[in-house]
């Protein structure tokens, strides 16, 4: 049985997952704008010498 309870509830999940993907997507789009500066580290590590 679909009741009120339901159906505030759906709408509740429903406007929280969009929330969430358009929060991920903008996040996306700022981190493309503003890459964030990774430094490379020289590893000691050779497999020849085990």
């Amino acid at each position: 049985m679909f009741t009120a309870y339901h159906a505030i509830m759906f709408a509740v999940l429903l406007i929280g997952v969009a929330g969430v993907i358009f929060q991920a997507s903008s996040e996306e789009e700022s981190l493309a704008n503003n890459p964030i500066p990774v430094k490379a580290i020289d590893s000691k590590f050779d497999l020849n010498t085990y």
